[in-house]
């Protein structure tokens, strides 16, 4: 343990006895220390919401991808162009997949359109993230194949929702305005078509939705326990459905402490969890109950490790 590398020693001073060796750090006491805690909630959901996969497109002929999670990529050759110049070398695409309502937490990814709350099929990112400068051809399509998540109430009246790219603090979608692009549903899942022109408008995000209708819906209010609440850089609050597979940022923020989302089902069952990055230190609280006009929610907060949180929202 005495050959150490001067360079990653001083770019972690906090680790004085530690060996770095391929990727992988082994401290004298045995340990290994975990990734560093994000220093705002939004570079937490870029740490661990989904995964970006990364596949290589060959224009000159057809390309499939699956993901890691059963959806498959199919696009035809020739599909994108760079300046209006059909592409002769391969470019990277990047892919992401949203199917349980722990990713839609992590990707900050809920789902609602038009303040109403929607229940999802699926939602999957597709970008030439390395590349501003393609676009696709006029007159291609994009088929995302996606496969039904096993805790789906309904899978009547999904309809084709689509996101830009920056979520921002209040994330939403909107129904698909393309004629050229679409949903059919298959017996596992749905097939969207993504036409060029919500490509090229600067779509990344594409859902299989619908929406999730109740009588006299009211809003979620929560109010998050602690002091210098900020809802752009240390604090996020959702409210995930327990009956279907959807969930809602309380993303509109009244100082000190109240956070409100748009209007959901009466009476439906959720989980609120609150996710707090205070001083270098990371705190969770969940409450379990129903949507109704009574007393707000406030989840009691408990310190917690990036691992514990991932493994806390699988159980929603």
């Amino acid at each position: 343990m005495k050959r150490f590398l001067l360079a990653s020693l001083l770019l972690l001073p906090l680790l004085p006895a530690c060996q770095f060796d391929a990727g992988t750090v082994i401290c004298e006491d045995g340990t290994t220390p975990g990734p560093q805690l994000p220093a705002t909630i939004r570079e937490l959901q870029t740490q661990l919401g989904a995964a970006r996969q990364t596949f290589t497109y060959m224009p000159g002929r057809a390309n499939t991808f699956t993901g890691t999670k059963g959806t498959v990529v199919t696009i035809p050759a020739n599909a994108f162009v760079r300046n209006g110049q059909a592409l002769t070398a391969p470019i990277q695409l990047t892919l992401r997949e949203v199917y349980s309502r722990a990713d839609m937490v992590l990707s900050n990814t809920p789902t609602v359109a038009y303040d109403l709350a929607l229940e999802s099929a699926g939602e999957v990112f597709l970008r030439a993230e390395q590349d501003s400068l393609v676009r696709m051809a006029a007159g291609a399509t994009i088929q995302l194949q996606t496969l039904n998540p096993p805790n789906l109430a309904s899978r009547d009246s999904m309809r084709l929702f689509v996101a830009g790219l920056a979520g921002g603090t209040c994330f939403n979608w909107y129904l698909n305005p393309d004629f050229n692009s679409g949903l059919s549903p298959t017996p596992t899942g749905n097939i969207l078509t993504i036409g060029s022109l919500l490509y090229n408008g600067g779509i990344g995000w594409f859902n299989c939705d619908r929406f999730y209708n109740a009588p006299n819906p009211l809003p979620v209010v929560v109010n998050v326990p602690g002091t210098n609440i900020d809802p752009t850089t240390n604090t996020t609050v959702f409210a995930v459905f327990r009956d279907f597979n959807g969930s809602v940022s309380a993303c509109n923020f009244t100082a000190p402490n109240t956070f409100r989302s748009g209007n959901m089902p009466r009476g439906a069952r959720v989980s609120v969890v609150v996710i707090r990055i205070v001083e270098g230190k990371l705190y969770y609280g969940r409450q379990d109950g129903t949507v109704q006009a009574t007393t707000p929610f406030a989840p009691a907060m408990r310190e917690i490790t990036t691992a514990a949180l991932v493994t806390e929202l699988n159980t929603l």
